[in-house]
This record gives C-alpha cells, structure tokens and sequence, in this order.
C-alpha cells in the first residue's frame, strides 16, 4: 500500500487525471464508461488501498448491496452449505452476504432490529417469519424468501423440497429392509417440515398396511436427541428416520456407545444428503434434492423483487423433488 492514510476517490481521480464522478461509475461498471478505464481504475484503487466506504454509498444510492441469510443453527453444516451457495450466486451481482442467528426454528421480530438497521437489500430465510415480521418488512420494503419451508398463509416467496415425499420413500425403504416398528426423531413440531416428513411416513405405512406408534414419534425440545433415543430403543424400534443427518451421525454415535449395531440391530436414515458436498465419516442412507437449483431459485426471486422495487405481490411457492441415497446405516 502505498498510502497510508484513508484513500478517497478523489486520490484515485488525481492519480489518473480523471474526475471523481468517472472514478466512482467505473468502480461500478456504469455502462459509460470504457473497459479499459475501469481496468485502470480498478487497478489504481487497489494498489493504493481504497475500499469503499459503504455507509456513504448507502446514503447516496439507497442500497448497501447487503442480502441477510438467517437460520437458526449455526452447528449444522447444511445451513452453512446453503450459505455458502448463496454466496456464490450474490458475490457476482455485486451484493455481500450477512449472517443472522435465529431462535426456535422461527423469524421473530426480535431478530429484525440488527438486520433492518443494517438496510439490508432484501432477506433470505430458513426460519418461517411470522406475520409481523413480514409487516415490519413490508414498511420497510425489504423483500424477503423462505427456503425449506413453506406457508401458503403467508404473503412470501419460498423455495422448498416435497418433504412428505421424502418420508414417504424413507418408509418404503425401512420396510423394504424389514423394519417392523420404525420411530422418528423430528425436529420441534412448530417446525413445519418436520410435521410434512412424519406425515410422509405415516401415509407409507398406511399405505403399506402398517403403522407407526404415536409414543415413537419424537419431536426434539432439547439441545441433545438422547433422551428421544432412549425411548425408541426402549420401545424395541429397529429403524429410525433422523429430521436431518446431523441427527442420525448423532443416533448412529450414541446407539453404538451401548453396543447397538447399525444397521444389524437398528436402522437409520437421515435427511438432507450432506455427503454430496462435505465429507462424513458414515455413509447415511438420506434424502437428497438439488440444492444449487434451489438456491438459484431463491436467489432469482429474491432478485426479481429487488429490481422490481415490489417486496409482497403475487408470491410464488416452488417445490423441488427429492431422491433417496442409500448408504450404509440402513
């Protein structure tokens, strides 16, 4: 750096005998200005250090170019690989990506405060928003997506995996492999996927002429599923459908603490496919869906309402298939 005091535009300008309005439009690929120029100014502002103050530009173009993800379990790799992609899909259209840590499976207005006040471009979703969440950022005209979830009660675009589905064929796969008394580890039931992938395997078993007991259907209210699993392998389960794979990594551990064989004595099946992009110790029998096809989806709406200026009309609820991927725990 060759400077070492706080470079400003006009320091870019002067070097390159051009005005700070020329400097500015060819840090922002206005179309005016030529391509050579903005290679020039380009490499100019970064060997003397410039970066961009982005409050000031807020206030001048109305935008910070800032897209908050929020999701509610910072310990779980699926969020981060979802992040992740949705990352590579905003950093070319020129917006960064904020984190935001929700509660309970749900987007309550106390999580707002620290997004609304960043002017934040528009939201991207895991946690279902309530109705006043969705006001606050109608009078705000910050348009907002949910992914994973859905709502048709709520105003609000959202990209989603058919979860019922899902359960549907991890149930023809645990009776396939001969399971007699399945159980389900879910997560909260105010979390709506979780209710549509229990329901999923309960029309298999209906269908299939079988049943699933209500006492073996668990919906996690703690940090830890061990007490949950504790009451499946008391109930004498031999499979387990996991709300994701975390989750089943997490059965799969604690069942082979006691001696418990998967998938010779217990079998379990997650959701998710997390293995497609990161490595897991155990291969999970899981469900899969194309995960850059749904963030494309919800990055393309998410867009659509920004350059539209239109955060709320005529919402439009996309929902991806899914497959099984077998592995070893079943």
């Amino acid at each position: 750096m060759e400077s070492k005091h706080h470079v400003r535009l006009s320091d870019i300008a002067l070097e390159l005998g051009l005005t700070a309005n020329t400097v500015s439009r060819a840090l922002r690929d206005k179309s005016d200005i030529g391509a050579e120029t903005k290679a020039l100014v380009k490499q100019t502002a970064e060997r003397l250090g410039y970066i961009p103050n982005s409050i000031a530009a807020s206030l001048r173009y109305g935008s910070t170019s800032t897209i908050a993800i929020v999701f509610d379990n910072l310990k779980n790799p699926y969020f981060m690989i979802m992040a992740d992609k949705i990352h590579q899909r905003l950093q070319p259209r020129g917006y960064a990506s904020m984190i935001f840590a929700g509660d309970n499976g749900k987007l309550e207005t106390a999580v707002l405060p620290p997004i609304v006040s960043r002017k934040v471009d528009g939201i991207v979703t895991f946690l279902e928003p309530s109705r006043a969440v969705l006001d606050i950022l109608a009078d705000n005209s910050v348009p907002i997506v949910l992914v994973g979830r859905r709502n048709a009660d709520l105003k609000l675009d959202s990209v989603a995996t058919d979860d019922a589905k899902g359960g549907y064929e991890i149930g023809k796969l645990l009776l396939e492999r001969g399971a007699k008394n399945i159980g389900y580890i879910g997560a909260p039931e105010e979390v709506e996927c979780s209710r549509r992938r229990i329901d999923g395997l309960r029309k298999c078993l209906t269908d299939h002429r079988q049943s699933i007991k209500s006492e073996n259907i668990r919906f996690m209210k703690t940090p830890t599923l061990k007490g949950d699993l504790d009451v499946l392998v008391n109930n004498g389960v031999d499979a387990i459908f996991c709300f994701n794979d975390m989750m089943a990594l997490e059965c799969h551990a604690l069942l082979r603490e006691r001696g418990i064989r998967v998938p010779e004595q217990i079998r379990i099946a997650g959701f998710d496919d997390l293995q497609k992009d990161i490595f897991l110790p155990i291969r999970v029998t899981t469900v899969t869906s194309d995960k850059d096809a749904i963030i494309d989806a919800a990055v393309g709406m998410l867009m659509r309402r920004i350059e539209s200026h239109d955060p709320v009309s005529d919402p439009r609820f996309v929902d991806f298939d899914v497959a099984i991927v077998r592995g070893e725990t079943t």
